[in-house]
C-alpha cells in the first residue's frame, strides 16, 4: 500500500514538472515569433539596409551613373555676343506665325538674335497664319495672277490671284509680313485687300501691260532674297499638326528653302503640347527631315529652359513639365512664350549656327 502511494506521487510530480516545461517553451517560442514580426524585411528586389560583409559577397562595386545627353554640348555653356565683325557675316530671315512677332523690336527671338549676333535680322512673323500662309509669303508654295491688265496710270485695280494648285490665297488678314512692295511681271507697286477682295496699284507710271495667266505674284520677301541668307523657319502651330499631317508642313518647308535657294537654315520644333497630343512623332519627323539644322527647343526648354533662365520651378512648372508642356514661368499664355522663353529660342538659334558654321561665335 505505502508503495502504491509513492508510486501515485512520483508519476504526479512528474507530470506537473512536464506541464511548466512545454507552457515556458510555448512562451519562449511566441517571443521569438513577435521580434520577428517587429523586424523590417528587405522587400524582393531591394538593397538590404545592412550592407554584407566582405567576405560573404566580395568587394563593394562602384555605381556607374547615367550617360549624359550625347548632345547637350548643342545646347549648354556660355553664350556670348560677337563685338566686332569683319562683314563676312550673313543676314538672318525669319518667317512665322505669332511666336516669330515683335511687339517692341527688343525681346522676340529674332530681336535677341540679333543682339547677339550683330547681323542684320528680318522679322516675317504674321500672327494666326498656318505654314500654308506663311509659304504664300515667302515664295514656297506660288501664287499665280488671273489674266488682267496694268494700266500706265497709278489708278487703283482689282487683281484675282489663286496658289498653283488654284487654292484660296490669304495675305494682309493679320499683318503684312513681307508681302508689300510687292510686283506683277517686273512692275512694283502696293497690294491691298478691301471687303475680301485684292487690289494692286502701281508704284510709278508707265506703259501699259497685259499679264498673263499663270503669271507669278512675287511678294517682296521673294524679291529682296539674298544669296547667303541664313532663314529661320518657325511654321505649323496653327495647323495643330498630327504625326501625319506635319509631313505637308515639312514639304512646304522644303519647298521654302528651295524658293530662296537656301542651304544655310535652322527649322523650329513645335512646342504646343496642348494642341498637338503627337508632338513627340511630329518633332521626332521634322528631325528625321532637317537633321543637326532642326531645333528641338521644346525638349530644350523641358529640360534646362528653367535652370538656364534662373528660374526656380513652381509647383506648377514641375506639372506641366510631367505633362510634356512648356513650364508656365516661361509662357505668356496657353501657347505663346514670354520674355525669358525668348531669350532662350534667340539664344538656342544662335548657338546652333555657330554650330553649323554660319556664324562666328565669339572665343
Amino acid at each position: 500500500m505505502k508503495r502504491s502511494y509513492l508510486t501515485y506521487l512520483l508519476f504526479i510530480i512528474a507530470m506537473t514538472l512536464f506541464v511548466i516545461l512545454r507552457i515556458n517553451a510555448g512562451k519562449a517560442l511566441a517571443a521569438e515569433n513577435v521580434q520577428a514580426d517587429t523586424e523590417p524585411v528587405a522587400a524582393a528586389g531591394t538593397v538590404p539596409t545592412t550592407a554584407p560583409s566582405e567576405t560573404e559577397s566580395g568587394p563593394e562595386e562602384t555605381v556607374t551613373p547615367a550617360p549624359a545627353d550625347e548632345n547637350e554640348y548643342l545646347y549648354r555653356g556660355e553664350v556670348e555676343p560677337v563685338s566686332e565683325y569683319d562683314g563676312a557675316n550673313p543676314r538672318i530671315v525669319c518667317w512665322g506665325d505669332s511666336l516669330t512677332v515683335s511687339l517692341d523690336n527688343a525681346s522676340a527671338y529674332p530681336d535677341i538674335l540679333r543682339q547677339l549676333s550683330g547681323c542684320e535680322v528680318i522679322n516675317y512673323g504674321v500672327e494666326s497664319e498656318s505654314a500654308a500662309m506663311i509659304a504664300m509669303r515667302e515664295g514656297g508654295l506660288r501664287v499665280n495672277v488671273k489674266a488682267t491688265v496694268i494700266p500706265a496710270d497709278t489708278n487703283l485695280i482689282p487683281v484675282f490671284l489663286r496658289t498653283e494648285d488654284n487654292g484660296h490665297v490669304r495675305f494682309l488678314d493679320n499683318g503684312d509680313g513681307g508681302v508689300n512692295p510687292c510686283s506683277i511681271s517686273g512692275i512694283e507697286g502696293e497690294l491691298s485687300k478691301l471687303n475680301g477682295s485684292y487690289y494692286f496699284k502701281r508704284s510709278r507710271k508707265g506703259e501699259r501691260l497685259s499679264i498673263d495667266e499663270g503669271t507669278q505674284f512675287k511678294t517682296f520677301g521673294m524679291n529682296d532674297a539674298r544669296e547667303g541668307d541664313v532663314l529661320v523657319i518657325f511654321a505649323g502651330t496653327n495647323d495643330l499638326p498630327d504625326a501625319k499631317s506635319v509631313q505637308q508642313i515639312i514639304k512646304l518647308e522644303q519647298a521654302m528653302l528651295e524658293a530662296a535657294s537656301c542651304s544655310r537654315y535652322v527649322i523650329v520644333g513645335l512646342t504646343y503640347a496642348g494642341g498637338i497630343p503627337q508632338i513627340d512623332e511630329v518633332n521626332e519627323a521634322m528631325h528625321e527631315a532637317f537633321g543637326d539644322n532642326f531645333l528641338d527647343i521644346r525638349k530644350y526648354m523641358l529640360t534646362y529652359g528653367l535652370d538656364d533662365a534662373g528660374i526656380t520651378p513652381t509647383a506648377q512648372d514641375e506639372e506641366d513639365i510631367a505633362k510634356g508642356e512648356i513650364p508656365s514661368s516661361l509662357r505668356s499664355d496657353y501657347v505663346h512664350g514670354n520674355k525669358h522663353y525668348h531669350r532662350l529660342l534667340g539664344q538656342q538659334l544662335y548657338r546652333r549656327m555657330c554650330y553649323l558654321g554660319y556664324l562666328e561665335e565669339k572665343k
